[in-house]
């Protein structure tokens, strides 16, 4: 900037000493204005350059160039004066001229400017920016109607399952009710078998208690056929696999049968209970199933038994020889005493000559083990129904060789009380007393 200062001077210098006798009126207006211009624009290239040729053209700085300015250059160029006096005037507008540019720069340097390729960077960058958020609001909007779209078809399909779920569920409701009505069916029939796979088929969701209440409530909703509904509960009963769910069914099966004094006094108390005792990891478990329910029946029953009424055991030993050969045993083996006469007789009211004979095997047996002083009187009424039990076994041909073979044992049991005493001598001897 020196440099070039110093050789816009030497130019003027050399002016001024080789036209210095030269009128300033001389000079065109044009030729002074032209000359100003050059400093103004010397200067300010000077001013404003870089040293990167290659940088982006910075902001341009303003010079001040009043109209007063001008007017005073004009005046100073039409007017006759000394070219001393023109010199200093163009030297005073060129200081002026200086003055501003060095404003300009101060200006530019304390007041940051962006750098231009940062400010075309930002330029792209906005653009690309714009750009971006078109596409994003675009991109937004397709997937917010695809979204809705899909919310839509979703909530249909959502309605459409649940539609066919509700179908299902009746359809399985359904089904179940048709497993169970079945269950309970085949129960009351005695198809236990077919039962007990329709009850592997109830559903996990139903409580095992109410299903085993749906069961048992199910035998006693009618009156007719009862006991024989009963039977077959049991039967079905024994055939559940898991003890705890057998359990179950028993213990509320003996609730029903506590309530009803036909079946709690009568046989069905029995056979209930035997299958309770015959159950062992039910009867550990619950010993009261066979204890509640057995034992005032067997009471009663020795009672009748003594007195000389027989029809409620042999009603038990006629509609169920099964489970009476259970208890034969027991009721042969009462100890009568001064009852003996009118107890013995109940054995001929048996229905077979199996039980009559072992429950008469037992007696004897009995007999032996008590009060020698009883035993004459008893054997000769034992004798007598001895006798009338084989004259049965006649009658009904039920003489197979089991049957003899366990008669004439029967008989040689006698001959081991008394020497000399044997069958035919008590019989003959029941014979004269009832002759």
């Amino acid at each position: 900037m020196r440099s070039t200062a110093l050789e816009v001077r030497q130019v003027i210098s050399y002016h001024r000493v080789s036209h210095w006798n030269l009128r300033m009126s001389a000079l065109s207006p044009h030729l002074l204005l032209l000359c100003i211009s050059i400093f103004a624009t010397l200067t300010t290239g000077v001013l404003c350059q870089t040293d990167d040729p290659f940088e982006d053209e910075t902001n341009q700085c303003q010079i001040s160039v009043t109209p007063e300015m001008l007017a005073s250059i004009a005046d100073s160029v039409q007017a006759d004066v000394p070219c001393d006096d023109l010199w200093n005037t163009v030297l005073l507008h060129y200081h002026q001229t200086r003055t501003n540019l060095s404003d300009c720069l101060e200006r530019a340097a304390t007041e940051p400017t962006s750098d231009p390729s940062s400010t075309f960077c930002q330029l792209l960058l906005d653009d690309a920016q714009r750009q971006m958020e078109q596409d994003h609001r675009k991109y937004a909007a397709g997937m917010e109607e695809k979204l809705h779209t899909a919310q839509q078809e979703t909530q249909e399909q959502r309605e459409a399952r649940d539609a066919l779920q509700q179908q299902l569920n009746a359809l399985v409701d359904s089904r179940n009710e048709l497993y169970l009505d079945l269950l309970l069916a085949n129960i009351a029939i005695g198809e236990t078998n077919q039962a007990l796979s329709y009850y592997a088929l109830q559903p996990a969701s139903l409580p095992t208690e109410k299903l085993h209440e749906q069961i048992v409530r199910f035998i006693y909703r009618v009156t007719l056929n009862q006991d024989q509904r009963l039977l077959n509960l049991i039967t079905f009963i024994r055939g559940v696999k898991e003890r705890d769910e057998r359990l179950s069914l028993f213990r509320l099966t003996k609730r029903e049968i506590q309530k009803r004094p036909s079946q709690r006094d009568g046989y069905m108390a029995a056979v209930f209970a035997l299958n309770a005792r015959e159950d062992s990891a039910v009867y550990q478990a619950d010993q009261g199933l066979y204890r509640d329910l057995a034992e005032p029946l067997e009471k009663r029953w020795k009672e009748q038994l003594l007195n000389g009424t027989y029809k409620e055991v042999i009603n038990f030993a006629w509609r169920q020889p099964k489970y009476f050969q259970q208890l034969q045993n027991t009721f042969a083996s009462i100890d009568a005493g001064q009852k003996f006469d009118r107890y013995v007789p109940y054995v001929n009211s048996l229905p077979k000559a199996e039980p009559r004979l072992e429950s008469l095997r037992v007696i004897v047996e009995q007999i032996r083990n008590r009060n020698k002083n009883t035993w004459h009187n008893q054997l000769v009424l034992t004798a007598r129904q001895v006798d009338i039990c084989e004259t049965f076994i006649s009658k009904t041909k039920s003489g197979t060789d089991s049957v003899k073979k366990l008669l004439e044992e029967l008989k040689k049991q006698f001959s081991t009380f008394n020497t000399g005493k044997n069958y035919q001598f008590y019989l003959a001897e029941s014979r004269k007393k009832s002759g």
